[in-house]
């Protein structure tokens, strides 16, 4: 029988000429790769009609009034359902078989032409990530399939994650360190529920976000034993966002701090089971999450390799920079390094389609969400996977279909792309920078915001400090684990 070659798009030829792991995995999964390949070819023109014509003009208007937000650039990504990208295809979202190297891709096309509107996306994917654990499992119709039907109507729905504290930033990410970390915010139990006190800082997409996912103590002396995670609506009673950071880079989304005053948060909205938010909700998020961060670094990386290009073709005083060995010389190490941090990022995502692919995708998975959603969203159904039974059920499931070897190498692979990629997209955009001199062209003003978006990659989802000591506990230590909840 002969077979069907698809058309494959422009953005496609090239991620298959650049990646050969992709074309050799289309060549034995045509439809899984062509959807990833679907996937970045929306973001490439995306980039195209919104982002690139924006940019600019965008991170100078946030500059000047740091509380601005471009909600017609969010609105143009639900066109492209960019908000989708985390969203399991059981729920009408593009989250499947190969949704970490879609997101990867996504995030690095995204990141080629604007760091901050790149961000504005990502972080409601990583805002949604703990409920896609199994704890998160009853707000699968409810939060997340009302991301999926918003977006269809071009009104996006905006997610964070909170975990960052204003005396505990990098403490909270890693066991060790939490164990001992200097925490003010506190979730007090309480009939029916918790209340929260405290404040949380430097929250990617905080100010816009409908939903918080927030990461608390219920015993500040036990921080490490008591870490639970909590899904926060912003209007309910004592949330509050009362500034937002004067930014240096990646100025289309905001970097919030938000305030709990007595935020009462019912049983209902705690992902899993109370105390195992240090596992699930946030060694097993970083472990998704971290690598996509280098997909960031790698994608500022190549759009300053493009920009840096673009103004080595141009002549100046007769001569052309691209005309000159070193300029060639170092073209071709930009473009050494950008391959370098994309295998990394590759590697990582794999290893994780082979972790959270084979959770989403579980015929057992399926099975539940053969059941018509009117029952999946009734009353009895709903209180059940609350139930310490349901929750039990949930935890036995993840750790029938993950495990716990399989989470932590894929949390050290996370940390080696994150920490090398944002340090390869730093060095080298540096570089090009200072190559460039005080050159006034639009190509160098491209490069100079590159330069301040690159470093906060250097910083967020952990330090780069902390995740070289996360790996080599992880890899040569032998003393982090990833310990996925028990049923209890």
């Amino acid at each position: 029988m002969k077979m069907v070659r698809t058309k494959v798009s422009e953005t496609g030829e090239r991620l298959l000429r650049d990646i050969p792991v992709l074309k050799a995995l289309r060549e034995h999964d045509r439809t899984g790769i062509d959807e990833v390949l679907r996937i970045a070819d929306a973001c490439a023109e995306f980039n195209r009609r919104h982002a690139e014509p924006r940019a600019l003009e965008i991170d100078e208007r946030v500059e000047r009034d740091p509380d601005y937000f471009d909600w017609d650039t969010a609105r143009a990504a639900c066109k492209y359902r960019l908000f989708s990208l985390v969203v399991p295809t059981l729920l009408g979202g593009l989250a499947g078989k190969y949704m970490l190297t879609a997101g990867a891709l996504a995030f690095d096309e995204l990141c080629t032409a604007c760091a901050g509107i790149g961000n504005m996306i990502a972080a409601t994917a990583l805002g949604a990530s703990p409920m896609l654990t199994p704890g998160g499992m009853p707000h699968w119709d409810t939060v997340l399939h009302e991301i999926v039907e918003e977006e269809r109507k071009s009104n996006p729905v905006l997610m964070a994650y909170a975990i960052t504290e204003p005396s505990a930033g990098t403490d909270v990410e890693e066991p060790h360190f939490l164990s001992t970390a200097r925490l003010g915010m506190e979730a007090k139990k309480i009939k029916g529920g918790y209340l929260l006190n405290g404040r949380k800082c430097f929250i990617s997409g905080g100010k816009e976000a409908k939903y918080l996912t927030v990461c608390a103590a219920t015993d500040r002396t036990r921080p490490l034993e008591t870490w639970t995670t909590f899904l926060v609506h912003r209007d309910m009673e004592g949330f509050s966002v009362p500034r937002v950071e004067r930014k240096l880079g990646q100025r289309a989304c905001h970097a919030a701090e938000v305030l709990f005053e007595n935020v009462f948060v019912p049983e209902s909205n705690v992902m899993g089971y109370e105390g195992d938010g240090m596992s699930t909700g946030i060694l097993t998020i970083m472990a998704a999450s971290r690598g996509p961060v280098g997909a960031v670094g790698t994608g500022i990386a190549r759009g300053t390799c493009r920009h840096f290009t673009a103004w080595a073709r141009e002549r100046r005083n007769g001569k052309r920079p691209i005309d000159e060995p070193r300029i060639q010389m170092f073209i071709a190490d930009m473009m050494a390094t950008i391959q370098e941090s994309r295998g990394l990022v590759i590697n990582h995502s794999l290893a994780g389609d082979a972790v959270f692919g084979a959770l989403l995708m579980n015929p057992m998975m399926k099975a539940i969400f053969l059941l018509p959603r009117e029952v999946r969203i009734s009353r009895p159904y709903q209180a059940f996977l609350q139930t310490r039974y349901g929750k039990s059920m949930a935890a036995r499931l993840l750790r029938m279909l993950v495990s716990e070897e399989d989470m932590t190498r894929l949390l050290g692979l996370g940390c080696l792309a994150k920490f090398t990629c944002a340090d390869n997209a730093m060095a080298l955009t540096s570089r090009a920078l200072e190559i460039m001199g005080m050159d006034d062209s639009e190509e160098r003003r491209w490069v100079e915001k590159n330069y301040r978006d690159v470093k906060v990659t250097q910083i967020y989802e952990g330090t780069n400090q902390l995740n070289r000591l996360t790996f080599f506990n992880i890899d040569i230590g032998g003393s982090l684990r990833v310990e996925l909840p028990h049923p209890r």
